[in-house]
């Protein structure tokens, strides 16, 4: 019997990074956008018909990691093991070697070129994950995130669905090495919009909806500065606030709960009420109230700003 050992190991090498503002480009405008990473990204949305993605990492990420190739004798067992080692570093002079070459076709052993991500093109859909360092399918299979921080410009044409959840299911053996939790930010983007997250916050900036975003741990923070909302939002924090910036010329009607509701804007309240678990639920309304707003916060506070 064979012993299959995998093992997947993140070397940073002080004095040997190079500074780097990769870009990839890929042609989307029509269909959902998937973004399944725990990675810090900031997305941006424009009237194009490309997905742009950048990496300003300033140093490069080497991933080192063993497979199977050779058999090796072990001293304290009759069993052989099979090793193959395999590197990726992404040195100077690989770099001046590559340089004004493209990789071809869209498929590559060497993550970074797809920026250290696993991207997948299928009718109407784009797939955005983090990259699976193991593609070994038997044994003992380690995926590791590199926890890069990427810039994405995306279409106001196309959906945007963003969570930390693998796009499928991950394997039970699977493990994850992650050392951020700063807030996910989108901002004036008009599509529509659906986020979920664990531990983390979300940021959204002139996002005119329609939204639904909730998280599990973190903070909601909404600025309506250039633009107003024009579509349903739907926003649910479970253990954390919801923060709302928004001009007083808007049409809202918003169904809001939390511990605490506060806002000084002079809102028209329709209904209130406390809840069983001494939170409050109120109904308010802002001119018209054409657009309708679920802020849940569960038992956090809700802010409802001025804009100024």
């Amino acid at each position: 019997m064979k012993k299959i050992i995998t093992l997947v190991v993140i070397l940073f090498i002080a004095g040997m990074s190079y500074a780097q503002n990769n870009e990839k480009r890929i042609s989307f405008n029509k269909g959902t956008l998937k973004i399944c990473s725990t990675s810090t990204i900031k997305i941006s949305g424009y009237d194009g018909d490309e997905i742009i993605i950048k990496s300003p990492n300033n140093s490069a990420n080497y991933a080192y990691y063993n497979r199977f190739g050779k058999n090796i004798k072990s001293p304290k067992s009759t069993d052989s093991v099979l090793f193959r080692y395999k590197t990726f570093f992404n040195t100077d002079e690989n770099k001046e070697l590559e340089e004004g070459l493209t990789p071809l076709g869209k498929k590559s052993n060497n993550p970074a070129d797809n920026l250290y991500l696993d991207i997948t093109e299928n009718p109407g859909e784009l797939i955005i994950k983090d990259y699976n360092a193991s593609s070994n399918t038997s044994g003992i299979i380690n995926t590791v995130n590199f926890n890069n921080s990427y810039e994405i410009l995306i279409p106001n044409s196309i959906k945007l669905l963003w969570n930390t959840e693998g796009c499928k299911k991950t394997n039970s053996n699977t493990f994850f090495i992650t050392s951020n939790s700063n807030a996910w930010e989108l901002s004036g983007f008009k599509g529509e919009t659906e986020i979920s997250t664990s531990y983390r916050s979300i940021n959204l900036t002139d996002v005119s909806g329609p939204v639904i975003a909730n998280t599990i741990g973190g903070n909601i923070k909404v600025v309506f500065d250039k633009v107003s909302p024009t579509n349903l939002y739907s926003l649910i924090s479970n253990d954390g606030y919801i923060d709302v910036t928004m001009p007083t010329n808007v049409n809202v009607q918003l169904d809001v709960t939390g511990n605490r509701i506060l806002s000084d804007i002079d809102f028209k309240v329709l209904n209130e009420e406390l809840t069983e678990l001494d939170g409050k639920k109120m109904r308010l309304q802002l001119n018209t109230g054409k657009i309708k707003m679920k802020l849940d916060a569960s038992l956090g506070s809700v802010y409802l700003r001025k804009e100024k």
